[in-house]
């Protein structure tokens, strides 16, 4: 199994590039549970969120190793979990670097806003 994870700042083009990924090539696709989070909470996150968050990312993407598919596609990971946690309340739980650091990925595709329209997407 090969496993890609597109990371890169809000309104890039990951959940856009990873669905074409997929649809080139197949695989299976994980997307950002943070979203759902959201949907489920119907509310902004704060700090506390942040654990439930990056556990539910974990869970999903564990879930889809599981499966063992040739190709998992990861539209994000931890790495944006704490970067949004670092930059949106100044702090993040360590364990959640101790875990990325823990696991692994094949190709890291960092992806740039230049150049493409800011969508709001929730």
């Amino acid at each position: 199994m090969k496993v890609l994870v597109l990371t890169g700042p809000e309104s890039s083009g990951k959940s856009w590039l990873s669905a074409e990924i997929q649809h080139r090539f197949g695989g299976l696709l994980v997307g950002e549970y943070v979203r759902y989070f959201i949907d489920q909470q119907g509310r902004d996150t704060d700090y506390a969120d942040i654990p439930a968050i990056a556990q539910g990312q974990m869970a999903w993407e564990d879930a889809a190793r599981g499966a063992e598919p040739n190709l998992l596609i990861l539209d994000t990971h931890l790495l944006s979990n704490m970067l949004w946690s670092r930059t949106l309340f100044g702090d993040c739980p360590a364990w959640i670097e101790q875990q990325l650091l823990s696991r692994s990925y094949d190709l890291h595709l960092l992806l740039s806003p230049e150049g493409v329209d800011w969508i709001s997407d929730g």
